[in-house]
């Protein structure tokens, strides 16, 4: 299999590592301004067309990453994981098409992660957990059983969620926040317990 990352920041850094490790080939593809290369992986442009049969977007704002994996999907690539050596994923679970899943992930029993979705360093997602396609579990964020996460949501590092709470679509949960009630959509969501303090939209 030869794999295409689709952009070339820190993420990107991330994901190729860990294609890498798990022994995948991989091209890397500049989405904007990006270096010249990627731990040494020459970053083609978007003109030039990639020797690969499948992709994953590694880019970490989650808007952007949903439009560049449905461009993808409708150029014909299909959608690939990448999940790091060190991860641990239970046979129970189901992961969706384009997800990333990096270093010392745990995924329990029964949770089911969306597409194009990024469990982020060390982060715990247990059992009966639901996250959204799209979403994003910072690095060190904690899970407990049957959390929903929605389309788009980011729960930031080192969060954590008492069990069977809901974060709403395309919220954004700040570092360090203690999920322990449901969560609106569309939110910015943080303190212990997180509080929503205003509309993604909103200017900060």
């Amino acid at each position: 299999m030869r794999l295409l990352i689709v952009g070339a920041g820190g993420h990107a850094k991330v994901v190729a590592d860990a294609a890498r490790s798990a022994g995948v080939g991989v091209s890397v593809l500049g989405t904007g301004k990006d270096p010249d290369s990627v731990l040494g992986i020459p970053v083609l442009r978007e003109a030039e067309r990639p020797d690969a049969d499948f992709f994953i977007v590694a880019v970490g704002d989650n808007r952007s990453r949903a439009t560049l994996y449905e461009r993808w999907l409708e150029r014909g690539l299909q959608p690939a994981n990448v999940v790091h050596p060190s991860a641990v994923v239970a046979d129970s679970a189901r992961v969706g098409p384009g997800t990333f899943i990096a270093a010392g992930v745990v995924v329990n029993a029964e949770a089911d992660i969306g597409a194009n979705a990024i469990l982020n360093t060390g982060c715990t997602v247990d059992h009966d957990c639901r996250i959204g396609d799209h979403a994003h579990i910072g690095p060190g964020a904690s899970l407990c059983g049957a959390v929903g996460i929605g389309e788009g949501a980011l729960v930031g590092v080192g969060a954590c969620a008492s069990p069977g709470v809901a974060v709403g679509a395309w919220s954004v949960v700040g570092a360090g926040a203690a999920i322990t009630g449901d969560l609106p959509g569309n939110a910015v969501c943080i303190g212990v317990p997180a509080r929503p303090v205003r509309n993604v939209d909103d200017a900060s």
